[in-house]
């Protein structure tokens, strides 16, 4: 089962800066990372004017985009739960980064603040550190650096003793 920690925030608050920064250190030292975006705009992840959009906008539930390396995997309902989407990731990862998902309350999470945001008004649950990428702010961990040092830490550390 792989290690999972939420980064969560308002939006540009820096939850992609650190999320990929994070990922990208992770990676580096030979880590399996998957991660897992939740977007609350129902965005579109399919290019318009493409077959398999079009074969969505035809009617089909699920579509599946195959390459020779990569596939995409896009279905219109009964979306999975947050978690059964983390045990799907977990097999063939050491850790999954999700960023967002703010209501979620079932694993550790990073909450960014940008300035003057109360964590209280943000977060159902109290993170394990709140962080940010801005000054004038009260969070426990200040600047990109800092704050993908102490997630790359806390991961490492699980990890070694799992």
């Amino acid at each position: 089962m792989a290690i999972t920690l939420q980064i969560i925030g308002h939006k540009k608050s820096g939850k992609t800066l650190i999320t990929t920064a994070l990922i990208e250190r992770l990676s580096k030292e030979g880590y399996r990372v998957a991660a897992l975006k939740h977007d609350a705009h129902n965005a579109v992840m399919d290019v318009p004017t493409t077959d398999s959009a079009r074969m969505s906008n035809a009617g089909a539930n699920q579509v599946i985009l195959q390459s020779a390396t990569e596939f995409f995997f896009h279905q219109k309902s009964n979306v999975p739960t947050l978690t059964e989407m983390v045990e799907l990731l977990s097999d063939d990862n050491n850790f999954v980064l999700i960023e967002g998902h703010k209501e979620a309350t079932q694993y550790p999470q990073i909450l960014l603040l940008k300035p003057g945001e109360d964590p209280t008004n943000i977060a159902p649950t109290t993170p394990l550190k709140t962080g940010s990428i801005f000054s004038g702010t009260n969070a426990d961990l200040l600047g990109k650096n800092t704050i993908v040092n102490w997630c790359y830490n806390y991961l490492k550390q699980i990890k070694e003793n799992t």
